[in-house]
């Protein structure tokens, strides 16, 4: 095994595959695998492959330049996928599983998710019951920016006193895409194009702050910048400086990792224990060059 591998009790059965650590506590590279004939990998390492995504939270294949059928396959070897609602109005063509993320302007107009993920959060966490995964493939990479970031929340949680674990543990906030800090994030409702009341299916739901991961057992904090504003009970104001708190010790550098895009590139997240974020890195003025295409498409796990 090459200098830098990580051996895990969840190293694949097969002899060509190989784990590397991208982090200290988070995220894997996984090699050895053609994720274009997903259909042939064994149901041994599918399941592999998602036990280490619960213990490692992301998963990182390079050199992946997979269609839109192929990606679809290949994240339904892990289960159903999450439907996209109004997102699939940023759907490619009869592609309505799929959500685009690019700065690539169409009919001269600029894209609604050409700056997705500009807080903190994880996916479809306003729904009831969130999104478990997901997996984004990068077709063209800016040359400059277009970096993600992930914060791996079994850190955040394992951060906290005892006495803060023990506040939290009964504690429910609310998530919704319409929190007052997006709304003073973006200055605007997200998808401003969509109808006010197609809007209301977003509106949002409670969560434990402290969630079970269903598969590790371990305890996960669960809030996010982009999608909680208060506590079950609390007003936003008096739930504003626990929460920013919170905020603050999640995304410390020691409990996160910062992808840099290639094309070819996927990284399948676990929403579960993973927050993400985009950071505008980059100057707006020179989205426009052909360098700076960015072109990604995510597929989501119920």
């Amino acid at each position: 095994m090459d200098a830098g591998a990580h051996v895990t009790r969840t190293e694949m059965p097969t002899a060509a595959l190989r784990v590397r650590a991208l982090s200290w506590r988070t995220g894997s590279e996984v090699e050895g695998l053609d994720l274009r004939r997903s259909a042939d990998i064994p149901e041994s390492t599918i399941r592999d492959l998602w036990q280490l995504l619960g213990e490692r939270g992301i998963l990182l294949f390079r050199n992946q330049h997979l269609d839109h059928d192929q990606h679809l396959a290949f994240t339904r070897r892990f289960g159903s996928l999450a439907k996209t609602g109004l997102l699939g109005r940023h759907a490619p063509p009869g592609y309505p599983d799929l959500f685009t993320v690019t700065n690539i302007k169409t009919d001269g107009k600029r894209s609604e998710t050409e700056n997705a993920a500009q807080q903190w959060h994880s996916d479809q966490s306003f729904l009831p019951v969130p999104a478990r995964a997901s997996l984004l493939r990068c077709v063209h990479a800016p040359q400059y920016g277009g970096d993600t970031m992930f914060a791996n929340m079994f850190q955040a949680y394992e951060a906290l006193s005892e006495g803060l674990r023990a506040t939290l543990e009964p504690l429910r906030a609310f998530h919704s895409l319409f929190s007052s800090r997006t709304l003073a994030s973006i200055g605007r409702k997200p998808f401003s194009s969509v109808q006010e009341g197609e809007l209301q299916q977003l509106a949002g739901t409670f969560h434990p702050v402290v969630r079970l991961h269903e598969d590790t057992g371990r305890k996960v904090l669960f809030v996010s910048e982009q999608m909680v504003d208060h506590f079950e009970g609390w007003s936003v104001a008096d739930s504003a400086p626990l929460l920013d708190y919170l905020f603050w010790l999640s995304v410390r550098p020691a409990h996160t990792y910062r992808h840099r895009w290639r094309p070819g590139d996927i990284i399948f997240w676990d929403n579960r224990s993973v927050m993400h974020y985009a950071p505008i890195d980059y100057d707006f003025a020179m989205l426009d060059a052909p360098e700076n295409r960015r072109l990604m498409f995510r597929s989501t796990l119920a």
